[in-house]
């Protein structure tokens, strides 16, 4: 096992991630079928002082500790068909079941030990000021729960107006056809809460582990502190995450993808057909680091040999660097990968194999990769970090080739696979474009929002009501009438952006 991936390194990474809120006495306890472990209610003042700082609005009924299950009083829930949503059918969802697939896996943790309503609301106002959108659909309508903070959320905005315009397009394209569901949307690169692998509803006594020095966890670091599973929704997670509910990235929308990546397929081919392009592996990245929870071993990295590339008490590897500053070294003649010298991505077309390095997790330069008729060569899908695609649609030697599955030198085995056998790779990377060409497209991202919001709202163990958040927006009033007045508007509000 990697240094560093200790018990107590665990129990401190937790800890830093459940800050403290003030607590008073939390008065009568709860009857056994709404508890939900050791929760508190922080002080209302605090709670009052938190608002302004956080720009949401007071109104909002976060701080009760409520009983989780909030169904009506006469009847079940009604839970419409997506099956019978004329948009479903004139969308041809069926066709991207494959896709779905992941989202079985998402909800699995979700269907056993339910998504609360204390859960929800605490991860609601824990992520709403780390990069986390609160989403609400009631009777068809899309809704902002809480007012953002546009100056405090910095580059994050645009992420956040991205996802707000998918959000209005799905209002748009399904309407009442989408459940009354709630859910927080991230833009954060990686998770940013406390795994339900150490403390989930489960426990007879949900606590926190202990500190790093073996004593327990002072209270004012567990206050408020309710366990998952979380309805949350990102880009990216490891399985140290099972809850986390993984959505296309904001990028397919801010780089125009249907249009720009995969219109274009027939061009990059005809312009340079496979025969002609360079027998080199070629990438051109950022300087990004991978940012990991220590006690993730899914997502450690080892360099040449075995080398520990891995900085900062295991919290951040160095693997782009690594790669480009010794990798590439051992053979320079076969590999052109470097951190100078951008490149286009139809400059990318003049080679046959074209590698994709993980960034601060994953990187949505994949997506980008797959149409240019080269083989995509990715760091394995298998272990570590993953998109919402990458374990449904990607198969190692079908469409991609991997490596780094422990030792980044792999890559030179499949490069030399692919060089003596050309037809094969150049199946391979025609298949990497036919993948993402069927189903990567803005409906086929559409459906699978869908089928997330009808999937996650039958895990719910509670009534969403739009009455519980008073402070709530329609989104596209938010577009409409609050975004031109935030800081930095007008340009938000000129960002390109497609479905």
């Amino acid at each position: 096992m990697p240094r560093g991936l200790t018990f107590p390194l665990l129990a401190l990474v937790a800890l830093i991630c459940v800050r403290a809120h003030a607590v008073i006495d939390t008065g009568p306890e709860l009857p056994e079928s709404a508890r939900r472990g050791p929760v508190e209610r922080p002080h209302a003042s605090a709670a009052h002082r938190n608002a302004r700082e956080s720009g949401r609005d007071d109104g909002d009924h976060g701080d009760e500790i409520v009983a989780d299950v909030q169904q009506p009083e006469e009847g079940d829930r009604i839970f419409p068909s997506y099956e019978e949503s004329e948009s479903y059918k004139e969308l041809k969802c069926g066709k991207y079941d494959v896709t779905y697939e992941q989202i079985e896996r998402d909800l699995a943790i979700h269907r056993e030990l339910g998504t609360h309503y204390n859960s929800t609301r605490y991860i609601i106002k824990w992520l709403h000021r780390r990069n986390g959108m609160p989403i609400g659909f009631f009777g068809g309508r899309a809704y902002l729960l809480m007012k953002p903070d546009w100056k405090s959320l910095a580059h994050h905005s645009k992420l956040h107006i991205a996802y707000l315009r998918m959000i209005a397009h799905l209002e748009r394209t399904f309407g009442a056809a989408i459940p009354d569901v709630v859910l927080v949307v991230s833009s954060s690169d990686t998770p940013r809460y406390v795994s339900p692998r150490l403390v989930n509803v489960s426990s007879p006594e949900p606590q926190l582990p202990p500190t790093r020095d073996g004593g327990p966890a002072p209270k004012a670091l567990v206050t408020g502190f309710v366990p998952g599973p979380y309805p949350v929704a990102g880009i990216c997670k490891s399985d140290f995450w099972p809850d986390l509910l993984l959505i296309p990235n904001f990028h397919f929308h801010m780089k125009l993808y249907d249009g720009a990546s995969l219109a274009p397929i027939p061009a990059f081919r005809e312009k340079h057909p496979w025969a002609t392009r360079e027998p080199v592996l070629f990438g051109r990245f950022s300087h990004y680091h991978l940012v990991r929870e220590p006690a993730d071993e899914s997502t450690y990295k080892l360099g040449l040999g075995g080398e520990e590339i891995c900085r900062n008490e295991n919290t951040t590897c160095m693997g782009r660097e690594h790669f480009i500053t010794k990798v590439v070294k051992q053979d320079r003649e076969r590999m052109d990968v470097k951190f100078a010298g951008m490149q286009p991505m139809v400059g990318h077309t003049r080679f046959k194999y074209l590698v994709n390095l993980n960034g601060q997790s994953i990187s949505s330069r994949l997506e980008q990769l797959l149409p240019l008729g080269s083989v995509v060569f990715t760091e394995s899908t298998s272990v570590g970090y993953y998109a919402y695609y990458y374990r449904t649609l990607l198969k190692h030697r079908v469409n991609v080739l991997e490596f780094w599955r422990r030792v980044p030198e792999e890559v030179f085995e499949e490069l030399d696979w692919a060089q003596e056998h050309d037809q094969e790779a150049a199946a391979i990377a025609a298949e990497g474009g036919r993948t993402a060409a069927t189903y990567l497209t803005g409906n086929a991202r559409a459906c699978y929002w869908f089928r997330l919001l009808h999937g996650l709202s039958r895990t719910l163990r509670f009534r969403p009501r739009l009455d519980k958040w008073p402070g709530a927006r329609l989104v596209q009033e938010v577009l409409n009438e609050d975004l031109p007045l935030a800081p930095g508007g007008p340009d938000l509000i000129q960002s390109q952006w497609a479905p």
